[in-house]
């Protein structure tokens, strides 16, 4: 009798651990680091985008493109329904379009004043409503993901994106901030539950223009204990030679380091609910 006793213990508290583990969903991804590509600004589908987006196919990689709603014609909106159809390997969407901001616009010189700096509530609600429902009306997408243009928010931000159920995800560039988000989690220093509604992602690298593979090589040594990085690039304006950059950067996770690839509500998706990510 003693004997059952143990073994429905030990049952018991086996049975007990695996809930607990499931409670807490595991910063670690399938085979390593995540990278998270934040692909800043489009408006027009022209050729640097489309050669952008051929090369994530090709490469069977993944990228959230920020869109800016107000210079997006009704020929890129068609454009960008059809990419969004577009597929991983695991059924997830090749690209994931996200919300940039209304108008991107500069009010005033130097980062004094833009769309979501400086500027007051209502405002910034007012932009935030308008773009979200240009991908719910025009687009027939919904955006999971927000990134502000310049990165450039402030507190009330954070009170603006919360009346947005739909958002999952905000990414931005943490250097630029001077206060705390208080209904937010970053994955990097902080444990994911399912009951989080949200995340935070920080931005690692700004810029291709500036950065090689040294940089990158030298710098996997830290990037390899987080559990992400967000690279922020900027299609639209790259040349042969950034392209190339690129793809060095791409292999450079992919091939040498098995980093998985996810799009930011990819990234959520996965934290909350321990989607099975294929090799990608």
């Amino acid at each position: 009798m003693g004997k059952y006793l143990i073994i429905f213990f030990l049952t018991f508290l086996l049975s007990a651990l695996l809930v607990s583990c499931r409670e807490d969903v595991s910063l670690n991804s399938p085979d390593g680091l995540v990278v998270i590509l934040k692909a800043d600004d489009l408006g027009e589908v022209d050729a640097n985008w489309s050669r952008f987006i051929q090369k994530l196919i090709d490469d069977s990689i993944c990228a959230g493109i920020g869109v800016i709603s107000n210079n997006v014609s009704n020929v890129a909106i068609t454009e960008i329904q059809r990419i969004n159809n577009i597929k991983q390997k695991n059924g997830y969407p090749v690209v994931e379009f996200w919300n940039h901001g209304f108008d991107h616009k500069d009010l005033k010189p130097h980062d004094e004043q833009t769309e979501f700096f400086n500027t007051n509530f209502n405002y910034q609600h007012a932009h935030f409503n308008l773009a979200q429902h240009f991908f719910t009306d025009s687009l027939h997408i919904t955006s999971h993901t927000f990134g502000a243009p310049h990165n450039r928010t402030q507190l009330i931000t954070e009170k603006v994106i919360e009346k947005f159920s739909e958002i999952n995800v905000w990414q931005n560039y943490g250097k630029t901030e001077k206060y705390s988000h208080t209904d937010w989690k970053d994955p990097k220093y902080n444990v994911i539950h399912d009951t989080d509604q949200r995340i935070i992602l920080s931005i690692d690298y700004l810029s291709l223009h500036n950065l090689n593979i040294g940089d990158i090589e030298k710098n996997y040594a830290i990037d390899s204990k987080k559990p992400y990085i967000v690279i922020q690039i900027h299609p639209a304006a790259w040349n042969d030679e950034i392209f190339q950059k690129f793809e060095t950067i791409v292999q450079f996770y992919k091939q040498s380091h098995r980093a998985t690839f996810m799009t930011p509500n990819q990234y959520y998706q996965f934290l909350h609910k321990k989607v099975n990510v294929a090799d990608n």
